[in-house]
């Protein structure tokens, strides 16, 4: 198991960098964050039941090892994105500045949002996870995740046309 184990932990590394990332303002303390929770991951290891879905699992540690860095720095988390998500494959230099200023009005719009919002919207859509896989980790019913997921899209669509952002949400 623990060769299996190591395999499915370098396999999520990628995705566990991206959701520390879509959690946390620094680059940098994402790295480290992804380190940390792989770490606390593999420390881990034997209490993981096989005959369950792994990244939600493994999610559910990332997220704690977020928390337990924002409590550390008093930083306050924002969702994530990538540049890829708001641009085509070969913008012309007028899409890319207004994508990177569609970039940063969402982040900013992302920052005044709720924490149980912003999570949500980044597990759902950042992420992918599925309405079941968020229910796993948050220990709530579907219908709940379904329900809390509507108001925070409703909230980041208020944010964002405060802030004269056009266009669709995540």
């Amino acid at each position: 198991m623990t060769t299996d184990f190591a395999q499915l932990l370098a396999l999520h590394g990628p995705r566990v960098h991206r959701a520390a990332a879509g959690i946390l303002r620094d680059e940098q303390e994402a790295r480290e964050v992804a380190q940390d929770a792989l770490a606390r991951a593999w420390a881990a290891r034997d209490r993981y039941d096989g005959r369950r879905p792994f990244y939600p699992w493994l999610y559910t540690i990332v997220r704690n090892a977020c928390r337990d860095a924002i409590a550390r720095s008093h930083h306050r988390a924002i969702g994530g994105l990538d540049a890829e998500r708001l641009s085509s494959a070969t913008p012309s230099p007028l899409q890319s500045l207004d994508s990177k200023e569609a970039e940063a009005g969402v982040h900013r719009a992302m920052a005044r949002l709720a924490d149980e919002h912003r999570e949500i919207l980044v597990m759902r859509h950042f992420e992918d996870l599925s309405y079941v896989e968020i229910g796993e980790i948050l220990g709530l019913p579907q219908g709940t995740v379904m329900s809390r997921l509507y108001r925070a899209r409703q909230a980041l669509t208020a944010q964002l046309r405060r802030a004269g952002i056009e266009g669709s949400t995540p």
